[in-house]
């Protein structure tokens, strides 16, 4: 194991025991099923059942990217505010808590309903690299792919391809070595 690596498991270890520390329990409210994940939504989509089916659409478009199938066990939740304790930050976009089994991500507040525009695409990469500093090499194409993945699709919803169709790059910017 080199030493930048053990460097960021120990790091992420230690980020781990702060935040069972600093965090109180979270208790899981699922809404549906997906992938093996509990899916949470902090406000929910005025149709759950066609939220559901779009979920279950924007996982399988997604995880594959970063060579997942299923996340068993972990819940992903769709939350409305920046506000939300994530290791030493109390205010972030999205968090993958290793501690809790949760990624958690903001849906952005001029979305107009279209929670794909979370950077659920970006915390999949953590949960699946390990790597909260963005030091994998992986890292580099993520927000030129996100577009394609999530809004150039014929089963896209209509009115998240109008209000996000024109935006190829700068949705979730990755900066490499750095949270």
């Amino acid at each position: 194991m080199t030493r930048g690596r053990l460097e960021r498991r120990l790091l992420l270890a230690a980020l781990a025991t702060l935040t069972v520390g600093v965090t109180a329990c979270d208790p899981w409210r699922c809404d549906f099923d997906s992938h093996g994940a509990c899916i949470e939504f902090e406000t929910n989509p005025a149709d759950l059942a066609a939220a559901q089916a779009r979920v279950d659409r924007l996982l399988d478009l997604e995880l594959p990217y970063w060579n997942l199938h299923r996340l068993g066990g972990w819940r992903i939740q769709f939350r409305d505010t920046p506000e939300y304790v994530c290791y030493l930050a109390t205010r972030n976009e999205g968090c993958t808590d290793y501690v809790n089994k949760t990624i958690s991500v903001r849906v952005p507040p001029d979305s107009m309903g279209c929670f794909e525009a979370a950077e659920l695409l970006h915390e999949l990469g953590h949960y699946a690299l390990g790597d909260p500093m963005h030091a994998n090499p992986a890292w580099a194409g993520v927000d030129a792919q996100f577009a394609g993945i999530v809004w150039d699709r014929p089963d896209a919803p209509a009115s998240c391809v109008r209000r996000y169709g024109g935006i190829r790059h700068g949705m979730w910017p990755v900066n490499m070595d750095g949270f």
